[in-house]
């Protein structure tokens, strides 16, 4: 009795991960809904006007997310067999880590969008030149202007 409900236990976990990584897939080529604070939260008009900029570091913030979600749920399933303590320790690892970088993605994407909203206005920020990178949009690089 016991192995059977191990065996519907493991298979539904191993459904959902299937189901979260083919999320993060769906968000690594950048195509569907974006399962993110920051849009969620946003109206469907801030949706409209968000910055490319915004949009793809929002999908980067999203498969990151379902990526690290998928494997954590691929270790539980390991663990309904196993019971190993260091497996479960890792996942409670995995567990903070996941939160942190959550969290830290979501006040440093709202640094990113609240510096490219100060340079759609062309009005920089405590006279500094904005320049923002595309490919880490969490690195920003603050120009000084020098006094004319």
């Amino acid at each position: 009795m016991e192995s059977i409900a191990l065996i519907i236990i493991s298979s539904t976990l191993g459904m959902l991960v299937v189901f979260l990584f083919f999320i993060a897939h769906r968000q690594h080529k950048e195509k569907g809904f974006i399962f993110t604070n920051t849009w969620l939260l946003a109206s469907t008009k801030e949706r409209e006007n968000m910055d490319e900029r915004i949009v793809k570091a929002e999908y980067r913030v999203g498969r990151n997310v379902f990526l690290m979600l998928g494997v954590l749920f691929s270790l539980l399933a390991v663990n309904v067999h196993f019971l190993n303590l260091w497996l479960f320790a890792l996942m409670g690892g995995l567990a903070v880590l996941l939160i942190v970088y959550a969290i830290v993605k979501y006040v440093t994407g709202e640094r990113l969008r609240t510096l490219i909203e100060a340079e759609k206005k062309n009005k920089p920020t405590k006279k500094a030149l904005v320049k923002l990178s595309l490919e880490k949009p969490y690195l920003v690089i603050i120009k000084i202007s020098q006094p004319q």
